[in-house]
């Protein structure tokens, strides 16, 4: 049977079976043939953002940090989980590899960045409970007005 050979200069569209689409390269080092997994090299999602314009709603494609707040460029995923591979056009290669190369700093959440002490951790605890504890009140009281509301009449019609 014949091998077939996949262009590695051409980016990749994959197509996972849960409905995502995703960008890549396909790295030339990858693993044993018998493995389980594919190795893709910088994964980015296909988002489809619909946009209304005079002439009607057309998709914007944006491509987005498929796993994000990591600094690994290769990542593996089951074959088993790809409905098909295909190769991107040229001009959605190029775009894609501008954007891998420009290096954008992912921020992270004020609560993961900074160093939190154990006192940090029980004030942000305590901010969290006090909230859910609001939530849940609000949550009964309005419940209360329905049941209120949609009681039965007792008049006699």
């Amino acid at each position: 049977m014949d091998e077939i050979k996949l262009d590695l200069n051409t980016a990749k569209i994959i197509k996972l079976v849960t409905g995502e689409e995703i960008c890549c390269m396909l790295p030339k080092e990858q693993l044993n043939e018998k493995s389980n997994l594919l190795r893709l090299s910088d994964p980015m999602l296909i988002k489809y953002v619909p946009h209304i314009t005079n002439l009607g709603v057309s998709d914007y494609i944006a491509l987005v940090k498929w796993v994000g707040f990591t600094e690994d460029k290769v990542v593996s995923i089951p074959k088993d989980k790809i409905l098909t591979i295909c190769n991107a056009s040229l001009p959605f290669t190029q775009r894609y590899q501008r954007l891998v190369n420009v290096e954008i700093p992912q921020q992270l959440p004020d609560y993961i960045e900074r160093n939190l002490n154990d006192k940090d951790f029980a004030d942000f605890d305590k901010k969290i409970s006090a909230k859910k504890e609001y939530k849940d009140k609000m949550n009964d009281t309005l419940q209360n007005m329905i049941d209120h509301l949609t009681m039965p009449s007792k008049r006699k019609h």
